[in-house]
Formats: structure tokens, C-alpha cells, sequence
């Protein structure tokens, strides 16, 4: 009866335990299922986020194309480019047509594309209308269309950069997302794994009381081995388990299934099989790394390396690992997964391609720059040159060709004033500007500046007062070229914005924080600034207010470049203003004085400078001075005694026919023989057959440059051991490191 009761007993608990063991692997099932469900789904989003950023970075590139072809095609009018306009503009519409299925769904990124292919579209008409304004030469329309279309290329940009940024957010957070869904779903699956296995081993305790240990723990590493096959299943990796002591490996099927090869899992297979994918180039690399990992020389083991797909591509896999060693420290185990990485990796290529291509364009700008600042300055220089001349030589004109003479050379300096303005500004955005650091007689160059300002004050009809008593007697270490050009570029512009009233100019040394700093101000009772608008001054192309520059003209890059300038010095430039009444700009800077036994005084107008030698930014008459440079007549002085009682004898070398004139007229007017030739080949020829004093060598011609030639020169004067001539280059070109190619040349 005993037994009787037992044995229903034992039904009775079997079919509970049964009862709850199906109740247990039903509901994990449907767990499973429904998660994996999920997974899939959220996998899906992630992959329609992937497709939205790359068909935005599509977007992205085929605009620039688009506005590339357009700049080409305005240029060169030509019809293949009109085609690959029209090729980019065709891209964009399918880009528009992809993104718009892809955010379908989202109301507002569906916005953003509609307001970004409405300003595309007004952007497209802004520069066709551009390309038939350039057509027609109509110079107005065309200002007003460039700046409608930088209006919309910001907007479209903005617009771009708000919906990549927007989608990246999502992006991340959906892999946010599905990395916390892992980890909840093996969290969850260990847990219905281990209760599963509970209620078993329960049940087999009571059905099993004789049951050895050894069948329940080969029952639990059957489990634990079923779980992994579960994990792996749900897992996108390739999982192997290599033992190290039998040298056999555990593949899933993923791991070749990635590669694309139709193989199941792969229970007992070897190192050939892998050795046989890997990269040629990557093979031993992979190895000593591996080795290294398992000999304990390298905490984690994570490589990347190359395998080969089934359609003969390489594809980039990146291999994590964990190996378990033995009480001797020798591995027996190492369990790992690989990874597809081979979308990141052409990512990274794509990055750095779009990284070189940037570089190249940069270098292309720089080299435009400097071809564009050469072909405007050199006839610049010749009218900038005639105009002076004629200037100089005015009363012996009639008071209308005075007033003519008058324009011309006022036109003419403003003109250089612009492109000085715009090449400074250039150099300043690429930090090709590097300031000098000279001892500078603070008396002589801030008369040199008085003397250059009082003009303007005087023409003006307004009272000026200069006032540098108390630095007068000092010397300062800075760049006096940057530091002219600032102080030039404020008081000029406190003279241009008064009309009535007086400018003043006071000079001081002030100490703060026991350190001594020049200080500068300009005080005007000029038309003022309002309150609103002192932030934007300093920014480039701004103005107070735009009917400024039709009143007073000027590009609103003067007090830019000064204050880009005077922060390079470590100092700043700050303004004090009241509208309608007149302003106060401070210039501050580090004060650094020096003595004058241990560095030379170089004055503003010494002539021994060697940048008032002949720099074409200067004026031509500059070269009135270096006629008369003992350091120059010091260095010709030992070719021949005969030779001091002659006068100088020079040599024009120039290819423009403007420079020529400009220079042979300076040179008559000093009373100087020359000789002219066009290239460098003419001036070598010549040099050997005459002897010359001085040579002003160009630097770009024909048939041969002047570095050439000057390398040619100082050769022939090894050859026959005679003392160098001093040869000073002439060049439009303007950028940082002409003057140092010119020294490196041989010239002085």
C-alpha cells in the first residue's frame, strides 16, 4: 500500500514536473521567437538608417560635383560640362527620390527633405540664372544671383548636416537599442536556460536517486552546449572554439556562411581551412599576433586582417578571442568570433579619400591664389607706377588732366589696397602669415605713420593730432610692416568716417599685470557705431551698415585682418563707441623693448632694410633710395677702379612691357644707364658679354626664370672668379616663402 502510495505519489509529481518542464520550453520558445522577431525588425531599422546616411552622403557628393560642373561650365561654356551639370542635377533628383521613401514614416525628417529639395530646386534656378547673367555680362544681376545662391547653399547645407545629424542620432540610438536587447535577451535566455535545467535536474533526482554524478554533469554540459548553439544561432558573427591540446576547431555556420560559402557547421575542422582564406599580405601578421596572445605577451586578443569570399573578393574581418590556460600558463582553449567589418573599412578609405581630395583642392587654391595674385599685381604695379609718375610731374598739366591724374592714381591705390586686403586675408585663413620680429625706432616709425596720415586728415579738411611723445624715445620688437598696416588701416578709417571734427592719435606704455604693453588710440568724432553692431565689426566683409559701404566704400576686411594680426602679436583691439558722436579704437600689444648695442636699428625708412630693397606692395620710388645703398655700391665697389668714377650700370630683366617703362623712366630720372632683357635666357646671354652694377631680376618669364637665370649668373661668376653683382628679384607673387625661394636662389 506503502508502495502503492509511493508510485501514485511518483505519477502525481512526474506529471507536475512534466506539466511544468513543457510549460517552461513552451514559454522560452515562443521567447525566443518573438525576440528574435523583434531583433529582426529593429535589425531592419538600423538598416534603413545605414541606406538614409548613405544616400545623404550621396546627396552630398553630388552636389559638390553639381556645383563644381556649374563653376566649370560658367567658365569654359562648355557642353560636357553643361552634361555632367546636368548628370550631378539628374543624381540628386533619384537621391531625392530614395530619401523620400526612406524617411517615409517620419514627419519630420519627410519636412526637411521637402525644404531641402525646394531649396535645391531654387538653387539650381539661381544658378542658371547665374550661367545666362554671366552670358549677358550683366554685372549686377550677377552679384545679386551669387549672393542668392550663397543664401541657398547655406540653406541647403544646413539642411543636409540637420538631417545626417538627425538620422546619425537614431542610428546610434537604435544600436543602442539592439546591443541593450542582446544583453537582455542572454540575460533572459541564461535564466529560462537555468530554470529549464532546474526543474530537469529536480526531475531526475526524484525519477534518478542512483544517478551518478558523471551522467549529470555530461546532462548539464549537453545543455550549456545546447544554449551556445542557441546564441550562436541568433548572433550575425562567425563562432569557432579551437582546442589547443587536440588541435581540432568548432566552425558555425556563419563563420563561412559570411565568406559566402554553402557550408553547415563544421564540428572537427583544422587550421588549413582558415590558412587557406587568409591575405597573403596578412598571413604572417595574423600569426605572430596570435602567438604572441597565446604565449601571454598580449592581454586581448583582437586582430584585423583580410579573408577571401566565395566571389573572389577580400573581405575585412575582425577576430575578438578569449583563451583559458592551464595551471602551467599553457593556453588549452581559445573561443572567438569574427565580425564583417569590410562596410567600416571602406568607410575609413572613403574618409581618407575625401580627406586627400581635400588637401589636393587646398593646394590647388593656394597655387591659384598665387598665380591670380601674379598676373593681377604685375600690371597693377605698372599703372600704380605710371600714376605716380604722372602724379609726381602733375603741375605741368592742365586742371583737367590734373583731376584725371588725380583719379587715376586714387583708383589705382585703392585697387591695391583691395587686393592686398583680399591676398592678406587669404594668407591669414591658410596661416600662411609669419610676423617678423625686428627692433623698431618707435619715434621714426610713428613719424613715418604721422607723416602718411596727416595727409588724408589734410585733404580732408579735419583736425588731426599725433601724439607719441611718450614712446618716442623707445624701441620695439614686432613686425613693423604687420604693425604699420594696422595702424594705417585704423587711423585711415577714423579719418574716412569723420567729416567734421578731429582725429587724435595718442601713443603710451601701460602695465598690467606687471607687464608692459604699447598702447595705441584712435579717437574720432566721426558718424559712430551703434551698440548692436560692435560685435560684427571685426568679422570679415561686415560693415556697420551696408549703406557704409556705398558712402565711405571699402570690403569690410581692414579691421579683420588688423585684429586677426594683432592677436598673432598676442595683443587685441578693442572699441568704444557712441553712434552719431564718433568711436575710440585701442590697439594693445606686448611690449618687448631691446637695446641698441645688441640689435641693429632698423627705421621704418632705412634703406638698408632689406624689404625696402624692392618689394612691388611699396611704391616704385622706392628704388630712388636703393640707387644710393652703400651696401649695394659696397658690394660692386671692387669691380674695377675705372668703374667708381662711372655711374651705375643696371640690368632690367622683365618680360612685361609696363614694368619696363615704369622702371626705365625711374632710372633715367636718376641719371642711370641700363640694359633690357625679356627672359632670363636674354639676361644670362647679356650678363656674360657686359659687365653690370646692379641686376633688378624678374622672376616669372618665358623661355627661362629668373631663378634659373640668377643660378646661371652666380655660376658664371665661380667660373671666371669675379665678385658677385647684387641681383634683386622683382615678383608679383606674394605668398609666404617667394622671398625666401628668391634668397635660395642666389639673389640678394
Amino acid at each position: 500500500m506503502i508502495y502503492t502510495r509511493a508510485k501514485q505519489g511518483f505519477r502525481r509529481n512526474f506529471i507536475l514536473f512534466c506539466a511544468a518542464t513543457v510549460i517552461c520550453v513552451t514559454g522560452l520558445i515562443i521567447f525566443l521567437s518573438f525576440s528574435n522577431q523583434a531583433f529582426e525588425q529593429k535589425q531592419d531599422t538600423l538598416t534603413e538608417s545605414s541606406r538614409l546616411l548613405i544616400e545623404t552622403e550621396k546627396f552630398s557628393e553630388n552636389l559638390s560635383g553639381l556645383l563644381e560642373s556649374h563653376v566649370n561650365y560658367s567658365i569654359g561654356k562648355s557642353f560636357e560640362e553643361f552634361e555632367t551639370f546636368q548628370s550631378y542635377s539628374d543624381n540628386i533628383e533619384k537621391n531625392f527620390t530614395s530619401l523620400s521613401v526612406l524617411v517615409s514614416g517620419d514627419p519630420v525628417q519627410e519636412r526637411r527633405i521637402q525644404d531641402l529639395k525646394k531649396n535645391f530646386s531654387l538653387l539650381t534656378e539661381q544658378l542658371d540664372a547665374q550661367s545666362n547673367d554671366i552670358q549677358t555680362q550683366n554685372g549686377a544681376n550677377v552679384q545679386e544671383i551669387s549672393t542668392a545662391i550663397s543664401q541657398l547653399k547655406a540653406r541647403v547645407i544646413s539642411l543636409h548636416g540637420t538631417i545626417l545629424a538627425e538620422e546619425s542620432l537614431k542610428l546610434n540610438d537604435r544600436l543602442d537599442d539592439i546591443n541593450h536587447q542582446k544583453e537582455t535577451y542572454f540575460y533572459l535566455l541564461v535564466f529560462g536556460s537555468i530554470l529549464t535545467g532546474l526543474i530537469l535536474i529536480i526531475l531526475n533526482a526524484v525519477l534518478l536517486e542512483a544517478q551518478s554524478k558523471r551522467l549529470n554533469v555530461e546532462r548539464k554540459l549537453k545543455d550549456n552546449e545546447e544554449r551556445f548553439r542557441l546564441a550562436i544561432e541568433g548572433m550575425n558573427d562567425g563562432v569557432f572554439d579551437w582546442n589547443l591540446q587536440t588541435n581540432t576547431l568548432f566552425y558555425s555556420a556563419q563563420f563561412f556562411q559570411m565568406l559566402g560559402y554553402d557550408r553547415g557547421e563544421v564540428i572537427d575542422g583544422d587550421l588549413e581551412e582558415v590558412n587557406a582564406l587568409l591575405h597573403p599580405d596578412d598571413h604572417d601578421r595574423v600569426w605572430e599576433y596570435t602567438n604572441s596572445y597565446l604565449a601571454g605577451e598580449i592581454p586581448e586578443y583582437s586582430s584585423t586582417f583580410r579573408m577571401k569570399a566565395a566571389n573572389g573578393k577580400w573581405l575585412w574581418i575582425q577576430s575578438r578571442a578569449k583563451a583559458t590556460f592551464d595551471d602551467n600558463g599553457e593556453a588549452t582553449r581559445l573561443v572567438g568570433v569574427h565580425t564583417d567589418i569590410t562596410y567600416l573599412k571602406e568607410y575609413q578609405e572613403f574618409l581618407k579619400r575625401e580627406k586627400k581630395n581635400a588637401e589636393q583642392a587646398n593646394v590647388a587654391k593656394s597655387e591659384f591664389l598665387a598665380h591670380m595674385s601674379h598676373e593681377i599685381r604685375t600690371p597693377l604695379t605698372a599703372i600704380n607706377g605710371i600714376a605716380e609718375i604722372f602724379e609726381k610731374n602733375i603741375g605741368k598739366f592742365d586742371d583737367k588732366y590734373q583731376r584725371l591724374i588725380r583719379t587715376l592714381k586714387n583708383s589705382t591705390s585703392s585697387l591695391k589696397d583691395l587686393i592686398n586686403d583680399i591676398l592678406d586675408f587669404s594668407k591669414i585663413e591658410e596661416g600662411e602669415i609669419n610676423l617678423d620680429r625686428t627692433s623698431i625706432s618707435m619715434g621714426d616709425f610713428l613719424e613715418q605713420i604721422h607723416n602718411i596720415t596727416s595727409i588724408q586728415a589734410s585733404e580732408k579738411g579735419i583736425g588731426f593730432y599725433f601724439d607719441y611723445k611718450d614712446v618716442k624715445d623707445t624701441e620695439f620688437m614686432g613686425d613693423p610692416i604687420r604693425l604699420r598696416q594696422i595702424l594705417i588701416n585704423l587711423i585711415g578709417n577714423a579719418i574716412k568716417f569723420t567729416n567734421n571734427g578731429r582725429v587724435d592719435v595718442k601713443s603710451n606704455i601701460i602695465t598690467a599685470d606687471n607687464q608692459p604693453f604699447l598702447q595705441i588710440s584712435v579717437k574720432d568724432t566721426g558718424i559712430g557705431i551703434p551698440k548692436d553692431k560692435l560685435n560684427t565689426i571685426f568679422e570679415r566683409f561686415k560693415q556697420s551698415d551696408d549703406s557704409i559701404s556705398r558712402s565711405f566704400g571699402g570690403t569690410g576686411l581692414g579691421l579683420s585682418i588688423s585684429n586677426k594680426l594683432t592677436e598673432m602679436m598676442g595683443g587685441a583691439i578693442t572699441v568704444d563707441s557712441i553712434y552719431g558722436e564718433g568711436s575710440t579704437f585701442t590697439l594693445t600689444v606686448p611690449f618687448a623693448h631691446t637695446h641698441k648695442l645688441n640689435i641693429q636699428k632698423i627705421s621704418a625708412n632705412d634703406p638698408d632694410k632689406p624689404e625696402a630693397i624692392l618689394d612691388q606692395k611699396d611704391k616704385p620710388t622706392h628704388i630712388e633710395k636703393t640707387a644710393d645703398n652703400k651696401k649695394l655700391k659696397k658690394q660692386g665697389a671692387d669691380k674695377g677702379k675705372s668703374k667708381k668714377k662711372n655711374k651705375n650700370k643696371f640690368l632690367i630683366v622683365e618680360d612685361y612691357e609696363g614694368n619696363v617703362v615704369v622702371l626705365s623712366y625711374l632710372l633715367e630720372q636718376m641719371d642711370v644707364t641700363f640694359d633690357v632683357a625679356v627672359n632670363g635666357l636674354e639676361a644670362v646671354e647679356k650678363y656674360q658679354k657686359n659687365n653690370y652694377d646692379i641686376v633688378l631680376m624678374d622672376i616669372q618669364m618665358p623661355q627661362m626664370d629668373g631663378f634659373t637665370a640668377t643660378k646661371k649668373i652666380r655660376q658664371h661668376e665661380r667660373d671666371k672668379q669675379t665678385n658677385p653683382t647684387p641681383i634683386i628679384g622683382m615678383t608679383a607673387h606674394a605668398l609666404v616663402g617667394d622671398k625666401q625661394k628668391c634668397l635660395d636662389a642666389g639673389m640678394d
